[in-house]
């Protein structure tokens, strides 16, 4: 079942953790689902298709200096929406959850100067399950993947979920049995 193309891209990399065991190996790296990063690439695309639009009509209804406001306008709002998107897939490139023979390891990365990395042990896991919602996500086949651990009776009573939870991630069914067949294989040993 290990994976271990993934291995040498993983272990020794700043900001993940390295090697628990000399025998652990990469089973699964996942990461949200491309159609999420490129759904919100549509969305700031159609809103410069929109402007530009604008601007073809406005040439007819202004004059060449009330226009250059318009330019500059366009141009700011260009400008921040690219950043917007740097920052977007900056986050969608360096958030990953990593499956090995031995943990859970996931890795959050929010803005550009913030990253948690949580690990769980494969033998603390208590349950795993999946959820696909909405038309796209069973149409496309992506969804949430929730590692549940033992947590406190308050935790449940809030609906809080002690564990992890992977958000969006392509094909939820095959990554949640791999992970049970996981850890029962380490409850066997």
């Amino acid at each position: 079942m290990p994976q271990t193309n993934f291995d040498n891209l993983i272990w020794n990399k700043p900001g993940l953790p390295d090697k628990v065991k000399s025998d652990e190996d990469v089973v699964l790296v996942v990461r949200e689902d491309a159609v999420i990063i490129a759904s919100k690439a549509i969305g700031l695309f159609i809103i410069f298709i929109f402007l530009l639009l604008l601007r073809t009509i406005l040439i007819g209804m202004f004059d060449k200096s009330s226009l250059a406001f318009y330019d500059l306008f366009f141009f700011g709002v260009n400008s921040v929406m690219l950043l917007m998107f740097t920052v977007i897939f900056h986050n969608y490139y360096l958030s990953l959850q990593i499956v090995t023979t031995e943990r859970v390891i996931d890795v959050d990365q929010r803005g550009l100067f913030n990253r948690e990395v949580n690990t769980l042990s494969i033998s603390n896991i208590e349950d795993v399950n999946y959820k696909k919602s909405g038309f796209w996500g069973t149409l496309l086949n992506y969804g949430n993947v929730v590692v549940q651990t033992a947590g406190s009776a308050g935790d449940a009573a809030e609906g809080k979920v002690s564990g992890f939870v992977f958000d969006n991630v392509p094909n939820p069914a095959s990554i949640s049995t791999q992970i049970m067949a996981l850890y029962q294989r380490d409850q066997q040993r």
